[in-house]
């Protein structure tokens, strides 16, 4: 039985104690969201006047008190955060008291219980005590919300009793349902304030849609508690990437509905590269035409396997990118180099079916490590090279029964077949191939380890990474000499010769500011003070010639082609 009421924020937390169930994603808001309601308590606060914020959806639990929040728990938190901080700021003890009983914690129990995982945190910034260190995403979603709060109370907020009265006045649509299952589906339908909806909302509402409408509302609680872990392990993956700086992971452009995409590339052979929106098409067309050919069975089974499945995935690729915490080999391959976002549904199901960590049957190398020489000499060439061939790759290792030398086929034929060793030669020798700063840094760092004989451990990576080492121009981009006297014909022949990988080397950042454009003679003390291997050659070099000419940048060149295509075989 559904029950709808539009009431003041005051009569909403009458009586209620609220829980966020653990399929609900994590906190979310951003600054920016604090301050949209902030401005909407504002308009209501100047002009006395009522102002609507938006629904709740509502579902009842066992305890008549305690209600589970289907919609509206991003916004209510936040509400409860505002109030919390300013009644920290009132001056009278009662009615910091009264408040706090009424708003945010009554006979020892809080009015808000977030997900489990954050409850602590939650309520520790309640308790004032804002120094405890985030260990999620929505964690440090939630402090920084706070912060916000906090800051907007202090600075803008002359009258908080009167501010906070204008926040109880505030007016919101409450929907209350007796089954969990019908509040979801509500919420499908009023959600109208929060953030826009992602694709793996709207796919967990598809789902949950025909489980409970057509199968007797048999997968509702494993839809919910698939979707619960799925959006805890983007909130894990997304802070792994801005820890690690993986480039892709780290980026705003990169959503759950990426890691959507991608698994349907080894679910599903409709397309080798979908949209977030043709998945969920193909996905609601095939759920519908096993309805409408009265296919239950297929329906039931369609279902259980595509969850199932999805959540394989995403666990597996957290597990991939987990491991550059604690392996110099996927942080190499993550966090410097920057695999290609193309690769990531094989990666991912090579460690789905357990390959990415063995031998190669006939090389001296793990399969991650020819993932590795396959994203240097192909997708660092050509951004999209045989993007079918990849996604037919994924698919087939979920469907189709693989031993360790079919994989080792694959991955050798692929490797040449897409860039011939004479072509990665050419490519080695063209500039526009090192425009990826990630490329460059691991080409350099690895050819250092082999100088050096040895490999850098991971707190090792960690700290170069950390100080953050540029692509050094050994003759100046901008130089203050002229051209002829290096051998060169004149600016534009330089200019030709400039950006060659001869011309290049690994250098801190601290001594590249250092000597910026400085002459050849003392970049040498520069060099000479650096810990990369093959700049402490080059300084070596440039005390004994004196010079660094135009034969000397060509062989320097060669020199290093030749040992990149080595390396980086095919």
């Amino acid at each position: 039985m559904s029950m709808s009421n539009q009431q003041s924020l005051n009569q909403f937390f009458t009586r209620k104690f609220l829980h966020v169930p653990k399929y609900q994603r994590s906190y979310a808001w951003e600054k920016h969201n604090v301050r949209e309601l902030y401005e909407d308590i504002q308009e209501s606060y100047e002009t006395n006047s009522t102002h609507y914020i938006g629904t709740v959806v509502l579902a009842r639990t066992e305890n008549k008190d305690i209600f589970n929040i289907v919609d509206g728990q991003q916004r209510i938190t936040t509400i409860i955060m505002f109030i919390n901080a300013i009644i920290d700021s009132l001056e009278d003890d009662q009615d910091k008291e009264y408040y706090k009983r009424f708003y945010i914690k009554s006979k020892d129990q809080y009015k808000l219980t977030p997900l489990e995982r954050d409850v602590g945190f939650f309520n520790s910034i309640l308790d004032g005590n804002c120094s405890t260190d985030p260990h999620s995403k929505s964690q440090r979603y939630l402090l920084d919300a706070y912060t916000e709060i906090v800051n907007i109370i202090e600075q803008l907020i002359d009258k908080p009793t009167e501010f906070l009265k204008a926040i109880e006045d505030l007016y919101i649509l409450e929907f209350i349902e007796s089954n969990e299952s019908d509040a979801i589906r509500i919420f499908q339908t009023v959600n109208d304030r929060g953030k826009e909806l992602s694709r793996m909302d709207k796919m967990k509402s598809l789902l949950f849609y025909f489980s409970n409408k057509y199968l007797n509302e048999k997968y509702d609680d494993e839809i919910n508690n698939t979707f619960g872990e799925i959006f805890e392990l983007y909130d894990n993956i997304k802070l792994i990437g801005e820890e690690q700086n993986i480039n892709i992971i780290n980026s705003r452009l990169f959503t759950e509905d990426d890691l959507l995409r991608q698994h349907h590339i080894c679910f599903s052979e409709e397309s080798y590269d979908p949209t977030a929106q043709q998945v969920m098409d193909n996905v609601k067309l095939t759920l519908v035409n096993f309805r409408k050919s009265g296919e239950t069975k297929k329906l039931d089974n369609f279902i259980t396997t595509y969850i199932k499945s999805l959540l394989e995935y995403i666990r597996a690729f957290k597990r991939v990118v987990s491991r550059t915490l604690t392996d110099e080999r996927y942080y190499k391959l993550f966090s410097i180099l920057g695999l290609s976002a193309v690769y990531y549904p094989v990666i991912t199901q090579l460690e789905n079916s357990g390959f990415l960590g063995m031998n190669l049957p006939s090389k001296s190398i793990t399969v991650v490590e020819m993932v590795e020489i396959i994203d240097v000499r192909v997708f660092k060439v050509r951004d999209y090279a045989g993007k079918k061939r990849v996604a037919e790759f994924a698919y087939n290792l979920i469907h189709e029964k693989w031993k360790i030398e079919d994989i080792e086929e694959h991955l050798l034929w692929f490797n040449s077949f897409e860039i011939s060793n004479d072509r990665f030669k050419d490519y080695l020798s063209d500039y526009d191939y090192y425009k990826q700063t990630g490329l460059l840094r691991l080409l350099f760092l690895d050819y250092c380890e082999r100088l050096n004989k040895k490999q850098y451990s991971l707190i090792e990576l960690q700290k170069i990474m950390g100080n953050d080492p540029t692509i050094e121009h050994i003759l100046s981009q901008t130089p203050k000499f002229k051209p002829r006297s290096f051998g060169f014909k004149n600016g534009e022949d330089f200019d030709e010769y400039k950006n060659m990988i001869g011309n290049l080397s690994l250098l801190e950042k601290k001594i590249n500011s250092s000597i910026k454009n400085s002459d050849l003679s003392d970049k040498v003390n520069g060099y000479s003070k650096s810990k990369f291997k093959m700049t402490q050659q080059l300084a070596t070099l440039l005390s004994q010639t004196k010079s660094f000419k135009k034969k000397t940048l060509r062989e320097r060149s060669v020199l290093l082609v030749e040992d990149f295509a080595t390396r980086w075989w095919a």
